[in-house]
């Protein structure tokens, strides 16, 4: 476990008081995006790395029934955000839906709300048929895939969707793929925009996982411990690159309008043995 740099910034706008889904924008290092827990419109907000407000953004036709996660990911050449409406705290709902819009390109002024459509959308359900509240989800963008990570489960399981389900008028299911020995109540992940790191966040901290290529098996890497965050529900990675040697985090709360900053400098990999991974084999075998 390690433990890295972090810088604290206030959220700078009093329409954003539960952040519950984060996303790095993937054509702008200096954009944030994200939205409310439930009770809120269907509305999503531009951040400066710094936690100031640059605009906001209402999404046509989708209702926001339980939004609690985001994800920015690029796909043919185009920025795509990732919106989860997959919250169920009291497991009634039988369908849940994943929104895909075009990132927004330009940032508007600070009080004026401009009204866009999605890409696509599709309301999905569970292969099993059963209610799960889904605070984690993240796109693989090597395998196209959609990952959703159960909370309040007694194991927590990992479900994959299609990026883009077939149009064959039938509804979309997620199928359970694996499930995790040790991490318990995922509140966000994020899967870097080269796919080879997957990371978890939970209460306590972040667990990492790397792989080299897109069909090889995930190995547990190492989790880093954060400080002085209440209930941090939201995460995404901005990855080192060609010009600096750091990952950073950044990580909102959904009751303090607060972002934190989390600077790590990239260890050398380690392989962890099976039974020292919160993984169960089937995630380790390819899957996703």
């Amino acid at each position: 476990m390690l433990t890295a740099e972090q810088t604290a910034y206030s959220i700078q706008s009093s329409k954003i008081d539960e952040s519950s889904g984060l996303a790095c924008s993937t054509h702008n290092k200096n954009v944030l995006w994200t939205h409310n827990d439930s009770g809120h419109s269907a509305t999503i907000y531009a951040l400066s790395i710094e936690g100031h407000k640059f605009g906001r953004f209402y999404i046509e036709d989708v209702k926001a029934n339980d939004w609690e996660d985001m994800d920015a990911f690029k796909y043919n050449g185009d920025s795509y955000i990732l919106i989860a409406d997959t919250g169920d705290n009291f497991k009634f709902r039988w369908d849940y839906q994943i929104i895909i819009i075009k990132e927004p390109l330009m940032i508007v002024p600070k009080k004026k709300k401009v009204r866009i459509k999605p890409a696509w959308s599709y309301v999905f359900k569970y292969a099993d048929n059963s209610s799960y509240d889904v605070e984690a989800v993240a796109v693989d963008i090597l395998q196209k895939k959609v990952l959703l990570l159960t909370k309040r489960t007694t194991h927590t399981y990992l479900f994959e969707l299609p990026l883009i389900p077939k149009n064959n008028g039938q509804m979309p299911v997620a199928v359970r793929v694996a499930e995790f020995n040790d991490i318990i109540n995922p509140t966000a992940l994020d899967i870097s925009d080269n796919g080879l790191l997957m990371s978890i966040n939970t209460y306590a901290r972040i667990h990492r996982f790397y792989r080299k290529e897109a069909h090889d098996k995930w190995h547990y890497d190492y989790s880093l411990k954060y400080k002085e965050m209440y209930q941090p529900e939201a995460m995404c990675l901005r990855e080192s690159d060609h010009k600096t040697e750091q990952d950073v985090y950044y990580i909102s709360s959904e009751k303090i309008a607060k972002l934190i900053k989390v600077e790590i400098a990239q260890p050398q990999k380690k392989k962890i043995p099976l039974n020292q991974s919160p993984l169960k084999e089937a995630l380790l075998k390819g899957k996703p």
